[in-house]
This record gives structure tokens, sequence and C-alpha cells, in this order.
């Protein structure tokens, strides 16, 4: 899993947060995604009744430390805007050697964006470090 530290821009009605991410990169974001971790303060550098600036981190490592019963949490309600879709993952179950440049090699266990199961011709269209290809259907599962 990812783990990034973001700035808290503002939080907007309908479930989504506006953020800062490294050097003048903003965005929305689902704000059931983000979770508030707050430093201690350092006792020179701030008076004890304010805050340090609001950061968030998608990372599923601290969601498990403050989620002792395990439930994951659920995002919004709402559809994403701009355009985003929801990315799928598949996980080959088997190794495969490609037999020409339109396929990929696989090793069992090695994960892939899947783009889609294909048309019913046996071949699954997905990603990998940018590039697409295809690889046979029944090597894959969506994970």
């Amino acid at each position: 899993m990812w783990h990034y530290q973001l700035s808290l821009l503002t939080p907007t009605d309908g479930g989504w947060t506006k953020i800062k991410a490294g050097i003048g990169q903003e965005g929305l974001v689902p704000t059931a995604y983000l979770e508030e971790i707050v430093s201690a303060p350092a006792p020179a550098q701030r008076p004890p009744h304010e805050r340090s600036p609001s950061t968030y981190s998608n990372s599923s490592a601290s969601l498990a430390s403050t989620n002792p019963g395990g439930a994951k949490k659920q995002g919004p309600a709402v559809a994403p805007r701009r355009g985003a879709k929801k990315v799928k993952y598949a996980e080959a179950l088997y190794a495969y050697t490609a037999q020409s440049d339109a396929e990929f090699d696989m090793e069992e266990g090695e994960k892939f964006i899947l783009i889609s199961m294909g048309s019913g011709d046996g071949w699954a269209d997905v990603e990998k470090n940018g590039e697409k290809r295809i690889v046979p259907a029944a090597y894959i599962q969506e994970v």
C-alpha cells in the first residue's frame, strides 16, 4: 500500500476533500479514504493549545493500527468526479511466456492493472508499467 503525507486544503460537501500533495499538486480525494495523523507539538515550537497542520495518509498500515475491529472503511456514496474510474487489478494464476509482442510474459502471482477481461476471445487486456498488452484470460483472476 502507498503512504503519502498530504496537506488538507478544504473539506467539501458530498464526501470529498481538496488536498495538496508535493509542490503545487492539488486534487479531490474521497474523504473516507483519508486518515488524519496529528503530530505531537514540540514544546519549544508551539503552545500546547495549538494543533499541528492537518496531514492525511491512505496507508492501510496506519488504518489497521487505529481500527482494532478490522472493519474496512467505506468510500463516499457519491460518484467520482472528473471522469475518474475505479481501477481493477488482476493477478497471474500461472506463469506464461508471451508468444508475440502484443502479449506480456507473466510469473505466478504477478499483478497487473485490469483493463478488460476481453470480448470472449480468451484474452484479457492488462496494463503494466504504463504499457498495455494482452494475456490469456484463463491465466488471471481479478483481485
